[in-house]
């Protein structure tokens, strides 16, 4: 797979107590890789910042292959793909020697920050190769109506980013918190981002199964809806 690559070794601190790596880090890996290529070609956050612009990341789905362990030697790879409208569509994929373990896909809005109106892909340079996406849906998903509430999750120190809101990132290990986890790792993982949520923020956690599949929705204190999730999980 050709695109910007960037090599990573798993850090113990980031795998969970069944000694696999969490897929939050597994996405932070993915997505370190993205802004590196970015900085390298004068988009750093800094200077997209200067420019009056932020991206902010609408849907990705991921799905993981194989269990990653601590010490695991991987290469990120990712690219720009043909955009269109208000959406910009980035891939990826992680490997480890030949082996492919994961494969994703977003989309992303590009902000104007002080107006906070979108900007379309037409208006906006980027300066870099795009590709033809991969093979994976980023298509919507349904939550069931019998998703119900099951707690309560406050938004902490560790989870916040210089945009002041929860990490994109940080949101499988959220999810995670509310999932059977003992000998399982999460397999696949679609997430939307209807709104964000900002420091300290107290979110109610909703939950459904259904068809093996777990569906979890994040709720802001003001009734919006944070996030949705569909989660797959897999034996280890």
């Amino acid at each position: 797979m050709n695109g910007f690559t960037k090599d990573i070794c798993v850090d113990v601190h980031d795998v969970d107590f069944n000694g696999v790596c969490r897929a939050s880090a597994l996405l932070r890996y993915i997505q370190s890789a993205a802004q590196q290529q970015l900085t390298d070609n004068g988009m750093s956050y800094d200077e997209l910042r200067a420019m009056g612009k932020a991206f902010i990341i609408s849907r990705i789905k991921i799905e993981f292959y194989d269990t990653v362990r601590a010490y695991d030697c991987l290469r990120a790879t990712t690219f720009p793909c043909d955009s269109r409208g208000y959406s910009f569509v980035r891939c990826y994929a992680l490997t480890r020697g030949e082996q492919i373990i994961a494969k994703a896909i977003s989309v992303w809005a590009l902000v104007d920050v002080e107006s906070r109106s979108l900007v379309r892909v037409d208006d906006f340079s980027l300066p870099l190769k795009t590709l033809p996406p991969i093979d994976l849906d980023i298509g919507r998903f349904r939550v069931p109506t019998s998703i119900r509430e099951v707690g309560e999750y406050r938004v902490r120190y560790g989870e916040i980013d210089q945009n002041n809101h929860m990490n994109n990132t940080t949101y499988p290990d959220l999810y995670a918190t509310f999932l059977p986890m003992e000998n399982r790792r999460i397999a696949s993982i679609s997430i939307s981002y209807p709104n964000d949520a900002p420091a300290n923020e107290l979110l109610k956690v909703y939950l459904a199964e259904e068809d093996g599949c777990y569906y979890l929705r994040t709720v802001r204190s003001d009734g919006r809806v944070n996030t949705e999730a569909q989660i797959t999980l897999t034996d280890i």
